[in-house]
């Protein structure tokens, strides 16, 4: 036998069987043939892509069920807990240019400072500029830079998509923080917490990019409420079956201690949403 038969060609550890007892790698060839790569090949995107629905379809109509597996242990069935927040939230993000391309409707895109004079140009007139320059941003964010935000709209847009998922991300630690505070006697570790808090954004970017692919479709403002009516009552709704699921506590409770933890992270939100505006406008 030659060294690729007896040793692990990753650590170097003896070879006892098709895996490595060391660092787990699988026994392979260095020089594999054309069919032996195809092979494993297929086998690696037939495994990953037999997770997705099946997690997708747990994820949206089983509110909770998969954070209760991951901590059950139940675990391989399932995509990982991170991986699919970044899943649905590049969906959320490439949903509205996607639906531009594909429905009726413009992207809205995710930030908007626009003055349109009567004439349809941009340039800004003079009231328009005294109605800046006596504004607050002017004053939290600069008179000039507010003025190239508001003649640069598309740029304004580019930026912000640069760093809202970002922004959004570093969000998600809080959200499991305020989970903690007001369900640590049922789960009292904080890294479950943390699954708690991929897993509800998950479902909810998801449904947020279903509702921007499928409102592209149309043109009429009642349809639009309508579907984002129904979009905010899935959320909530999703939210409050989720935390009872999971947290196991009585309908008052769960609905008093959801209620706390919104307003709460809503304010954060806020506050993050004013800070990575203030950072791009800075920028411009």
């Amino acid at each position: 036998m030659d060294a690729t038969e007896t040793a692990c060609l990753n650590c170097g550890s003896a070879l006892t069987g098709l895996y490595c007892a060391g660092c787990g790698q699988k026994r392979r060839d260095m020089d594999p043939t054309l069919r032996e790569f195809l092979h494993e090949t297929t086998l690696e995107l037939s495994n990953w892509d037999a997770k997705i629905p099946s997690t997708l379809k747990t994820l949206f109509f089983k509110p909770g069920a998969l954070t209760l597996d991951f901590l059950a242990g139940r675990r391989a069935r399932w995509l990982q807990p991170l991986r699919l927040y970044l899943l649905c939230s590049l969906a959320f993000f490439v949903s509205g240019p996607l639906g531009e391309a594909l429905g009726q409707r413009p992207d809205r895109g995710l930030a908007e400072i626009i003055i349109t004079n009567p004439d349809g140009t941009r340039a800004l007139a003079p009231e328009h500029l005294a109605e800046i320059e006596g504004g607050l941003p002017a004053r939290l964010f600069g008179r000039d830079r507010l003025i190239r935000a508001a003649l640069n709209n598309e740029q304004l847009n580019r930026e912000v998509a640069a760093v809202l998922p970002k922004g959004l991300f570093l969000l998600l630690p809080v959200f499991a923080l305020l989970t903690m505070v007001f369900w640590r006697r049922r789960l009292p570790r904080y890294p479950a917490h943390l699954y708690v808090a991929l897993h509800l954004h998950a479902a909810w970017f998801g449904a947020l990019a279903l509702l921007s692919l499928v409102e592209a479709f149309f043109t009429s403002e009642v349809v639009e409420e309508v579907l984002g009516a129904a979009s905010v009552v899935y959320m909530v709704v999703y939210g409050l079956l989720a935390v009872r699921r999971i947290f196991g506590e009585s309908w008052p409770r769960t609905i008093a201690k959801a209620a706390v933890v919104t307003v709460a992270y809503s304010v954060c939100l806020f506050a993050v949403s004013l800070a990575m505006l203030a950072y791009v406008i800075t920028r411009m």
